[in-house]
């Protein structure tokens, strides 16, 4: 694990591998941890950079409230001060609304994109969207993160042979400092990047678990307002894509960095 210091504070983060740098971002309550299938796997044909966003595993914690364009600062100053834009970016969940975030406001820091399992924005437009926050919200304050991080592993591994997974993901969501937590999630409710992170011309991947919380059709639906986006879908995966499919995930990742970490034209 290294360290760097940035505006708002330190940052974890870890490099592996030579060649075109790919920097890959976890989502809510997860770290850079969760993505060391491809990590060991990327990094046998490219640079590969994980951190940990700030609230989030080793970086700065959250001690006050941020939105999802603060959190997005905070990965274009460390693209700037790892010297490796235009990289390309890989996010999941909360991880790929920074990604659209900085399709939105820093286009120039990215060659290309990945988005596994998210969407260019969080409306709160029906009682049951607000009525799902505020029953996370109330259960972090109510049974406290271990609990929930029990009923959240339980549903991103459903499975009886997903047992070991279940476990590790439970404690790492366990390990979360409560007050981070809460910040982080409440810069999700209401946010969007859109319509700015339609006109960024930067090639995009949709990548969608078959089984991902947001159907599949509204991540076709959001597709239509994008300029340079496609959709593949992963079978037999939920919402942690990553690691409950991480071969197919690695090959979608690995075929779409070679398509586009060739020499720019002179």
């Amino acid at each position: 694990m290294e360290y760097l210091d940035l505006a708002n504070g330190r940052f974890a983060y870890i490099r592996q591998g030579e060649g075109y740098p790919v920097l890959l971002l976890h989502g809510l309550g997860s770290s850079l941890l969760d993505w060391q299938p491809q990590i060991d796997h990327l990094a046998q044909f490219c640079e590969v950079i994980a951190m940990d966003v700030r609230g989030h595993g080793q970086s700065e914690p959250l001690r006050a409230p941020v939105s999802i364009a603060e959190l997005a600062g905070d990965v274009a100053d460390f693209i700037r001060a790892m010297d490796v834009a235009p990289c390309i970016l890989v996010g999941i969940s909360m991880g790929g609304m920074l990604t659209f975030q900085l399709l939105a406001e820093h286009p120039d820091l990215v060659r290309a994109a990945v988005v596994v399992n998210s969407a260019p924005s969080f409306p709160v437009d029906t009682w049951k969207v607000r009525g799902q926050v505020w029953l996370r919200l109330g259960l972090v304050r109510l049974i406290g993160l271990p609990a929930l991080a029990g009923m959240l592993a339980g549903k991103l591994f459903p499975k009886p042979e997903q047992e070991a997974l279940r476990e590790r993901v439970a404690e790492r969501i366990a390990s979360n400092d409560p007050t981070s937590y809460l910040h982080a999630m409440r810069a999700i409710p209401g946010w969007s990047a859109m319509p700015a992170a339609g006109q960024a011309n930067v090639p995009l991947l949709v990548i969608s678990g078959d089984r991902d919380y947001t159907p599949l059709e509204y991540k076709r639906a959001y597709l239509g307002q994008l300029r340079n986006a496609r959709l593949e879908v992963i079978e037999d995966s939920g919402h942690a894509t990553p690691l409950d499919q991480p071969q197919r995930l690695n090959q979608l990742l690995q075929a779409f960095i070679a398509e586009h970490s060739a020499p720019m034209p002179a």
